[in-house]
Protein backbone atom coordinates (compact mmCIF):
# COMPACT_ATOMS: atom_id res chain seq x y z
CA UNK A 1 0.00 0.00 0.00
CA UNK A 2 1.55 3.31 -1.11
CA UNK A 3 0.36 6.32 0.29
CA UNK A 4 1.11 9.45 -1.95
CA UNK A 5 1.71 13.24 -0.71
CA UNK A 6 -0.01 16.27 -1.72
CA UNK A 7 1.81 19.23 -1.82
CA UNK A 8 -0.41 22.84 -1.41
CA UNK A 9 0.98 25.85 -2.29
CA UNK A 10 -0.31 28.54 0.23
CA UNK A 11 -0.58 31.84 -1.46
CA UNK A 12 -0.56 35.06 0.56
CA UNK A 13 -3.84 36.84 1.22
CA UNK A 14 -5.05 38.89 -1.50
CA UNK A 15 -4.99 42.27 0.72
CA UNK A 16 -1.42 41.65 1.47
CA UNK A 17 -0.50 41.79 -2.06
CA UNK A 18 -2.83 44.94 -2.84
CA UNK A 19 -1.11 46.28 0.23
CA UNK A 20 2.44 45.59 -1.23
CA UNK A 21 1.82 46.52 -4.57
CA UNK A 22 0.57 50.04 -3.24
CA UNK A 23 3.47 50.75 -1.28
CA UNK A 24 6.16 49.36 -4.29
CA UNK A 25 4.10 51.90 -6.27
CA UNK A 26 4.45 54.92 -4.15
CA UNK A 27 8.14 53.99 -3.69
CA UNK A 28 8.15 54.00 -7.16
CA UNK A 29 6.48 57.17 -7.64
CA UNK A 30 8.96 58.71 -5.02
CA UNK A 31 12.18 58.43 -6.61
CA UNK A 32 11.00 58.93 -10.12
CA UNK A 33 9.58 62.69 -8.62
CA UNK A 34 13.46 62.97 -6.93
CA UNK A 35 15.10 62.23 -9.92
CA UNK A 36 13.23 64.36 -11.89
CA UNK A 37 12.41 67.29 -9.94
CA UNK A 38 14.10 69.93 -11.00
CA UNK A 39 17.20 71.86 -9.34
CA UNK A 40 17.23 75.61 -9.77
CA UNK A 41 20.36 76.45 -9.86
CA UNK A 42 20.02 80.13 -10.54
CA UNK A 43 22.01 82.16 -7.97
CA UNK A 44 18.98 83.06 -6.29
CA UNK A 45 18.05 79.32 -6.15
CA UNK A 46 20.91 78.26 -4.81
CA UNK A 47 21.36 80.90 -1.99
CA UNK A 48 18.17 80.34 -0.81
CA UNK A 49 18.92 76.26 -0.78
CA UNK A 50 22.05 77.22 0.94
CA UNK A 51 19.68 78.12 4.15
CA UNK A 52 17.64 74.80 3.79
CA UNK A 53 17.17 73.05 7.20
CA UNK A 54 18.32 69.92 4.78
CA UNK A 55 22.03 69.54 5.17
CA UNK A 56 22.64 67.77 2.61
CA UNK A 57 20.31 70.14 0.32
CA UNK A 58 22.54 73.33 1.59
CA UNK A 59 25.64 71.38 1.03
CA UNK A 60 24.85 70.81 -1.98
CA UNK A 61 23.55 74.04 -3.01
CA UNK A 62 27.50 75.54 -1.89
CA UNK A 63 29.12 72.99 -4.30
CA UNK A 64 27.00 73.58 -7.20
CA UNK A 65 27.96 77.78 -6.49
CA UNK A 66 31.36 76.92 -6.60
CA UNK A 67 31.46 75.07 -9.53
CA UNK A 68 28.99 77.31 -11.42
CA UNK A 69 29.51 80.38 -10.20
CA UNK A 70 32.95 80.75 -9.10
CA UNK A 71 33.97 84.17 -9.90
CA UNK A 72 30.58 85.63 -8.10
CA UNK A 73 30.72 86.80 -4.69
CA UNK A 74 26.87 86.97 -4.15
CA UNK A 75 26.75 84.21 -1.70
CA UNK A 76 29.71 84.68 0.47
CA UNK A 77 27.90 86.21 3.27
CA UNK A 78 25.27 83.13 3.42
CA UNK A 79 28.35 80.57 3.89
CA UNK A 80 30.32 82.72 6.07
CA UNK A 81 27.21 82.57 7.93
CA UNK A 82 27.49 79.29 7.88
CA UNK A 83 30.55 78.85 9.30
CA UNK A 84 29.02 78.40 12.69
CA UNK A 85 26.30 76.32 12.10
CA UNK A 86 25.80 73.02 14.20
CA UNK A 87 25.39 70.71 11.55
CA UNK A 88 29.30 69.72 10.48
CA UNK A 89 28.54 68.92 6.90
CA UNK A 90 27.34 72.63 6.12
CA UNK A 91 29.97 74.04 8.13
CA UNK A 92 32.28 71.98 6.42
CA UNK A 93 31.14 72.74 3.34
CA UNK A 94 30.99 76.29 3.94
CA UNK A 95 34.71 76.33 5.05
CA UNK A 96 35.51 74.18 2.09
CA UNK A 97 34.02 76.38 -0.92
CA UNK A 98 35.65 79.63 0.84
CA UNK A 99 38.70 78.19 0.59
CA UNK A 100 38.48 76.80 -2.80
CA UNK A 101 36.84 80.66 -3.81
CA UNK A 102 39.29 82.57 -1.94
CA UNK A 103 36.74 84.51 -0.59
CA UNK A 104 37.30 87.56 1.59
CA UNK A 105 36.62 86.75 5.20
CA UNK A 106 36.79 88.82 8.10
CA UNK A 107 38.77 87.59 11.55
CA UNK A 108 35.71 86.19 13.01
CA UNK A 109 34.90 83.71 10.05
CA UNK A 110 38.64 82.64 10.48
CA UNK A 111 38.54 82.04 13.95
CA UNK A 112 35.23 79.88 13.02
CA UNK A 113 37.49 77.80 10.98
CA UNK A 114 39.84 77.58 13.42
CA UNK A 115 37.31 76.15 16.12
CA UNK A 116 36.97 73.32 13.45
CA UNK A 117 40.35 72.53 14.16
CA UNK A 118 39.65 71.38 17.40
CA UNK A 119 36.80 68.94 16.30
CA UNK A 120 37.44 65.16 16.88
CA UNK A 121 36.63 64.50 13.58
CA UNK A 122 39.79 64.49 11.38
CA UNK A 123 37.39 64.94 8.20
CA UNK A 124 36.43 68.12 9.43
CA UNK A 125 40.01 69.09 10.78
CA UNK A 126 40.55 68.20 7.52
CA UNK A 127 38.65 70.74 5.59
CA UNK A 128 39.18 73.72 8.04
CA UNK A 129 42.91 72.79 7.01
CA UNK A 130 42.46 72.82 3.18
CA UNK A 131 40.22 75.83 3.30
CA UNK A 132 42.42 78.20 5.19
CA UNK A 133 44.80 77.35 2.35
CA UNK A 134 42.69 79.22 0.41
CA UNK A 135 42.42 82.38 2.95
CA UNK A 136 44.28 85.38 3.98
CA UNK A 137 44.59 83.70 7.45
CA UNK A 138 48.05 84.11 9.38
CA UNK A 139 46.56 84.33 12.34
CA UNK A 140 45.50 80.83 12.46
CA UNK A 141 48.69 80.02 12.61
CA UNK A 142 48.88 79.38 16.57
CA UNK A 143 45.57 77.10 15.67
CA UNK A 144 47.07 75.13 13.59
CA UNK A 145 50.64 74.39 15.37
CA UNK A 146 49.39 71.60 17.57
CA UNK A 147 48.24 69.55 14.90
CA UNK A 148 51.81 68.94 14.31
CA UNK A 149 51.34 66.28 17.21
CA UNK A 150 48.32 64.45 16.07
CA UNK A 151 47.79 61.21 16.29
CA UNK A 152 46.45 61.30 12.88
CA UNK A 153 49.31 61.63 10.51
CA UNK A 154 47.06 62.39 7.58
CA UNK A 155 46.11 65.65 9.61
CA UNK A 156 49.93 66.60 10.51
CA UNK A 157 50.98 66.30 6.42
CA UNK A 158 47.76 68.64 6.17
CA UNK A 159 49.16 71.34 8.67
CA UNK A 160 52.83 71.09 7.46
CA UNK A 161 50.73 72.16 4.11
CA UNK A 162 48.56 74.81 4.87
CA UNK A 163 51.71 76.25 7.56
CA UNK A 164 53.83 76.06 4.66
CA UNK A 165 51.36 78.50 2.73
CA UNK A 166 50.47 80.65 5.40
CA UNK A 167 53.65 81.02 7.58
CA UNK A 168 57.26 82.41 7.32
CA UNK A 169 60.79 81.09 8.23
CA UNK A 170 60.21 81.64 11.93
CA UNK A 171 58.37 78.42 11.22
CA UNK A 172 61.05 76.27 10.33
CA UNK A 173 61.78 75.57 13.62
CA UNK A 174 58.36 74.12 14.55
CA UNK A 175 58.77 71.87 11.50
CA UNK A 176 62.19 70.33 11.94
CA UNK A 177 61.16 67.20 14.17
CA UNK A 178 59.03 65.93 12.34
CA UNK A 179 62.05 65.29 9.72
CA UNK A 180 62.72 62.51 12.05
CA UNK A 181 58.99 61.38 12.07
CA UNK A 182 58.19 57.72 11.95
CA UNK A 183 55.92 57.90 9.09
CA UNK A 184 58.04 58.70 5.74
CA UNK A 185 55.15 60.44 4.17
CA UNK A 186 55.10 62.77 7.00
CA UNK A 187 58.59 63.56 7.03
CA UNK A 188 58.29 64.11 2.97
CA UNK A 189 55.75 66.91 3.73
CA UNK A 190 57.70 68.47 6.41
CA UNK A 191 60.79 68.64 4.51
CA UNK A 192 58.29 70.44 1.60
CA UNK A 193 57.28 72.78 3.85
CA UNK A 194 60.59 73.82 4.80
CA UNK A 195 61.95 74.38 1.92
CA UNK A 196 58.85 76.49 0.84
CA UNK A 197 59.58 78.67 4.37
CA UNK A 198 63.01 78.81 3.43
CA UNK A 199 62.17 80.43 0.00
CA UNK A 200 60.21 83.38 1.60
CA UNK A 201 63.37 84.41 3.23
CA UNK A 202 64.63 85.48 -0.12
Amino acid sequence: MSTSLTTRRISPPSHFLAVAAALLVAGLAFWTGCATTPVDTSQEGLMQAMQSPSPDIAADAMLRWEKTYPTSTNAFGIMRGLLGDDRPKVRRKAARVLGVLHAEVSEQDIQAICAMLKSPDAMEQTDALKALRGLEAPSAIDSILPLLNSPNTHIIRDACRTLAILGGPDLIPKLEPLLSHAEPAVQNDAQNAIFTLRGKST
